[in-house]
């Protein structure tokens, strides 16, 4: 049975009419593979791509260049650090 221990550390906007963010610090021996599907299952229970996918497709002429949908979805981060990883999710600024 895989162990971790999950702090939520940020949630919000960071600056005025900017991208809604989510932040997690989890404390894990677990792979990143393992430490990323936990994340999908419990902290945010949907998949999004990763930053550099979704940056990829929303660029213009990319796959998704013109997918509200997708623009919308968002991406995530997993972030190696002291001990785990650091999770973040994206969610571009809707008015």
């Amino acid at each position: 049975m895989h162990k971790f221990e999950v702090k939520q550390t940020y949630c919000g906007q960071r600056e005025r009419y900017g991208d809604f963010f989510r932040e997690w610090e989890i404390k894990t021996n677990c792979t990143k593979e393992e430490t990323l599907e936990y994340c999908f299952s419990e902290l945010l229970k949907h998949r999004v791509p990763c930053s550099l996918e979704w940056h990829k497709n929303i660029a213009s002429g990319g796959e998704k260049w013109e997918d509200a949908d997708y623009f919308f979805s968002g991406y995530y981060d997993l972030q190696t650090i002291d001990g785990g990883f650091k999770f973040i999710i994206c969610e571009p600024y809707a008015d």
